[in-house]
């Protein structure tokens, strides 16, 4: 299958009306890659203009892009960081959020193969991918439709599939994956601005961090990951202050609890049954302070993935992490109030 070469962006005019096969487009993309050393960069640049867009594309230039990643990823050996800096940029600079699936599939491919071709690429890749946990914020209202699941569901699972691949490939990508994951852990929250995109941009990283967590991965990042959600609690609880906490006439104090008995409204310690620790933050005790309704929403799916953990016969394996984050970083915070009622409720 051929491909013609066909892009109005001024960097590749030159490309017009230039038919290749797909064999021939690998050669071609790779002595675009030689010439930047000889003095020639037309074609690298032509190139790099193809990677590099920032309007929706048509389909003849998606096209283009699939056959062009494809194409790159046949000539992987030839890419150099020291001459192809630009190209570089703009591959780790893509966001898979704005794609279809063939060119999803095509920049992954790419960007695997850059991991396994030389060690150097091995971080820039993971960040890449680690980028891709939270989508752009111009589409995370849309994202909140049932047609915006699918398209997350799209991207994460091909992310955390060429998470896998790269540490089945290049097994000390492990020990660096977690790492990362924490560097690039969303610490900076708003008390003001688009206090519901910035919420689901946080929860949506650390739905990513909790399905390392219980996935293929948990040997070797399951404990950090948790950790690392842990304080993340403690941070947004520390940082809810006394005086934000709007006093209230309710006896249930800060959490929504209700535990009920039959007639006197408490609960003896030789009754049957389990009870439901409390797990979301009462907004009425809380106001409307933008972290404490962040660390609602976090707590909510922190306990989620607890009861995940319980419903697969793993709590037994959390509990030994979280009991450590308790004696090592909630017991020893004077201000934290509620994140240590999560790390309680697996006792």
């Amino acid at each position: 299958m051929g491909v013609e070469l066909v892009h109005h962006n001024t960097e590749s005019q030159h490309m017009d009306d230039v038919n290749f096969s797909d064999s021939e487009l690998v050669y071609h993309v790779r002595d675009a890659l030689l010439s930047v050393q000889l003095g020639n960069s037309d074609s690298y640049h032509q190139l790099v203009g193809v990677m590099h867009h920032s309007e929706r594309l048509a389909l003849d230039e998606v096209a283009l892009l699939v056959t062009s990643l494809k194409a790159l990823s046949g000539a992987v050996s030839y890419i150099d960081d020291a001459h192809h800096h630009s190209l570089l940029s703009s591959i780790f600079g893509m966001s898979m959020w704005k794609y279809g699936p063939d060119v999803m599939d095509a920049l992954l491919e790419l960007v695997i193969s850059l991991a396994a071709s030389n060690g150097k690429y091995v971080d820039s890749c993971l960040d890449m991918l680690i980028s891709n946990f939270m989508p752009p914020v111009y589409l995370i209202d849309t994202l909140k439709q049932p047609r915006g699941q699918a398209k997350k569901e799209q991207v994460l699972s091909r992310v955390h599939a060429a998470l896998k691949d790269i540490t089945d490939l290049v097994p000390m990508a492990t020990s660096r994956l977690s790492s990362i994951v924490v560097q690039r852990m969303p610490m900076t929250f708003k008390k003001h601005g688009e206090k519901d995109r910035m919420k689901y941009h946080t929860e949506i990283y650390v739905e990513n961090m909790l399905r390392l967590e219980s996935g293929e991965f948990r040997e070797f990042v399951g404990s950090r990951m948790l950790m690392a959600v842990v304080d993340m609690l403690i941070e947004l609880d520390v940082a809810i202050g006394w005086n934000d906490i709007l006093q209230d006439d309710s006896p249930k104090g800060i959490f929504a609890m209700e535990l009920e008995d039959d007639d006197e409204g408490t609960i003896s310690d030789d009754e049957d049954g389990d009870v439901e620790l409390p797990r979301t933050l009462s907004h009425k005790s809380l106001g409307k302070n933008i972290i404490a309704d962040l660390l609602d929403g976090l707590m909510v799916q922190t306990f989620e993935h607890l009861e995940f953990c319980a419903s697969n016969s793993r709590l037994n394996e959390v509990f030994e992490t979280l009991l450590h984050s308790f004696m090592l970083t909630i017991m020893s915070t004077y201000k934290s109030k509620f994140a240590q009622v999560m790390c309680l409720a697996s006792f």
